[in-house]
């Protein structure tokens, strides 16, 4: 019951040059490495910070745990959207990851947003071999609606998901 609590304690705020270069340092384990940002592109850091990016720092006990975007920095090129849905991603911090926890984090993210964005439908893209996020969003209440190849990598494919707004 205290992961839980601590899970629930969670807070958010818009990204800093500082978080940008945390995240940025990051490191995965294979095949989550390809999320892997690099610290030394400023263009990426300043990316991270700019607001207008919808950046945020998901912090636990003021320690930076993960973070989250909106929009169109949460929409991976070659998919097709619309406005019918808040496009949403997300990340922890590589030692939280696979430890059974981020069906609590997301659900944490995914109440503050109703309460931000009230009757909105939530959209994540995912890459089709992270059956591990998909499994998570699955949980959380996301259904696939759509698949498609990206066109920087054309063997990566993605999936879309959406989590309709609850009534």
């Amino acid at each position: 019951m205290k992961k839980t609590a601590a899970v629930l304690a969670l807070e958010f705020r818009p990204f800093t040059e500082q978080d940008a270069l945390l995240v940025a340092r990051w490191r995965y384990p294979e095949p989550y490495a390809a999320y892997d940002l690099d610290p030394w592109n400023r263009d990426v850091l300043a990316a991270l910070s700019r607001s207008e990016n919808r950046y945020r720092a998901i912090l636990r006990h003021g320690e930076v745990i993960g973070f989250f975007c909106l929009g169109e920095d949460a929409r991976v090129p070659g998919g097709s959207y619309d406005e019918s849905a808040l496009d949403f991603g997300m990340g922890l911090r590589p030692d939280l990851t696979g430890a059974r926890q981020g069906g609590l984090y997301l659900e944490r993210v995914l109440a503050h947003l109703a309460e931000h964005y009230p009757g909105s439908a939530f959209r994540a893209t995912v890459a089709a071999w992270n059956q591990r996020a998909i499994r998570l969003t699955g949980r959380a209440g996301f259904r696939e609606i759509a698949r498609f190849n990206g066109p920087r990598s054309p063997l990566t494919e993605y999936v879309v998901l959406l989590k309709t707004a609850e009534r």
